[in-house]
């Protein structure tokens, strides 16, 4: 138990130690909102893009391929995309806060928490079903995050425009409106949402992954180094970036919210995914890499994404910083559990 223990704290720790690093840049005045607006930008086009291809490059699908593994993620991560935009299409009637809470719910930070856990848990050979789900959570989670974001920033534009009494053509073109008119709008809609999806840096990063992977495509030395030296650099500048946008008394007054989607994204998922799993028979390494992907506290690109799309980016900030604070009670009490009962 100490050992878990040890390994929960030694896992977070460093992320808060960048993310300090982040706060006391903001609270010196050394970064502004354009340069806190050009590292988002850089972390989300290049950095992580960057971060995602070399860590699918290294997996080796033909030697660590698990069909039921990740078929029963992607009906899990899919079933709770659609549960979540139902439940909070009714439950928080801010588009912004909703669309946050939405991405909470099914998307964790699995690639900072997934290896090292593994590594630790269960040796080197237990991380290859951890190994074997990242880049199906790649791209499952950035293609539902672009889904989301995309229709909210609609919605948003929407509303800002019929409060405005704006009649502009802008305007119009997101209007709720019948018959033909409404079938113009919904596939101009769909039209951007496909064109946001297959032009968005980390789903590229992804796909091109996968591809270099499957083909066992052998990068030039000088490439392979490069990219993995920028790669390396993604996780860091993301975490002291979320520092830089923390608002403690922000933070504050909406702690009542980020509590709720905290709580949803550290106890709820997890306690509803876990022992689905567990029933549906899975042990060992390959119960702990669901686990951990539906436990995880959400993923910094969470808010990298958030302020790229203009939705919400305090309050996704706020929920990231607090949901990684309480991850390391929430995973280490998991852990324990399913240890207890002999199940890993």
């Amino acid at each position: 138990m100490p050992v878990v223990l040890s390994y929960s704290f030694n896992a977070v720790a460093p992320m808060f130690v960048a993310m300090a690093l982040g706060a006391v840049i903001a609270k010196r005045g050394l970064a502004g909102d354009r340069e806190i607006g050009f590292l988002n930008t850089l972390c989300f086009r290049y950095l992580l893009a960057l971060h995602i291809f070399n860590n699918v490059l290294h997996v080796d699908f033909y030697a660590e391929f698990k069909p039921r593994l990740v078929v029963t993620f992607i009906i899990i991560v899919t079933a709770l995309f659609v549960f979540s935009w139902l439940i909070f299409s009714l439950a928080v009637k801010d588009y912004g806060r909703r669309c946050i809470c939405i991405a909470t719910a099914y998307r964790s930070n699995n690639l900072i928490y997934a290896l090292p856990l593994a590594a630790n848990l269960f040796g080197p050979e237990g991380v290859k079903p951890a190994a074997m789900l990242v880049p199906f959570t790649i791209i499952f989670y950035n293609f539902f995050t672009v889904i989301v974001m995309v229709y909210h920033r609609q919605k948003i534009e929407e509303d800002t425009a019929q409060n405005n009494a704006a009649r502009t053509i802008a305007a119009r073109r997101f209007e709720p409106v019948g018959g033909a008119a409404g079938s113009t709008v919904m596939r101009t809609a769909l039209k951007k949402c496909a064109f946001e999806v297959i032009t968005n840096p980390l789903i590229i990063g992804s796909s091109l992954g996968i591809v270099f992977s499957l083909l066992r495509f052998p990068l030039p030395a000088f490439v392979r180094n490069g990219v993995n030296l920028i790669a390396l650099s993604a996780t860091p500048v993301s975490l002291v970036l979320l520092g830089a946008q923390i608002n403690l008394k922000a933070l504050a007054g909406n702690i009542r919210a980020v509590i709720g989607a905290s709580a949803l994204r550290l106890i709820l998922v997890p306690g509803l995914v876990v022992p689905l799993v567990v029933a549906l028979g899975f042990r060992g390494p390959e119960l702990g890499a669901l686990a951990v992907a539906f436990a995880a506290p959400p993923a910094v690109t969470n808010l990298i994404m958030a302020r790229n799309y203009h939705i919400a980016p305090e309050f996704a900030a706020q929920t990231v910083y607090l949901s990684t604070i309480l991850s390391m009670a929430t995973i280490f009490a998991m852990v324990a559990v399913l240890r207890g009962l002999g199940l890993f």
